[in-house]
């Protein structure tokens, strides 16, 4: 099977998820691509983008704000996962996720900025986080 770019691009992510010491279990959520069910009890959702430096723009379109909206009614721990290009991967956790994206809307924007020797900065349709998030918080954020 041909490699295509995105399977790059999940793979940085989920190298990362499947090398830490309590991960036990990765499959499929449902059948829509860069959803996954971590150790049985956690949802993931990959997006990427592939620009090379800071801001890095991400785009939800209604089917996967809908994703993220079912996984948290259902009461699963869900977060998402951005992999901005070549140079860091961010997570948000359902406290972040409502701050930045609004799950009763249609279409939703995230973007991640990275200001030298700093943490990275996220903001979204729906607002921007009040706290930084760490460069080095994923993957161990989805296992707390």
């Amino acid at each position: 099977m041909k490699t295509q770019e995105k399977d790059l691009y999940h793979g940085a992510a989920l190298t990362q998820v499947v090398e830490h010491e309590s991960f036990k279990a990765l499959n499929k959520a449902t059948t829509k691509y860069g959803h996954y069910q971590i150790n049985h009890d956690r949802r993931l959702i990959v997006k990427y983008t592939k620009g090379s430096s800071s801001p890095w723009s991400f785009t939800f379109q209604k089917e996967d704000v809908g994703v993220v909206a079912d996984d948290i009614s259902a009461g699963h721990s869900t977060y998402i996962c951005l992999v901005c290009g070549d140079e860091t991967v961010c997570a948000l956790n359902e406290e972040q996720i409502l701050q930045v994206i609004d799950l009763d809307g249609g279409t939703q924007w995230i973007k991640v900025e990275m200001p030298p020797k700093s943490s990275l900065r996220v903001k979204g349709s729906n607002g921007e986080l009040s706290k930084t998030v760490p460069n080095n918080s994923f993957p161990k954020k989805l296992f707390r």
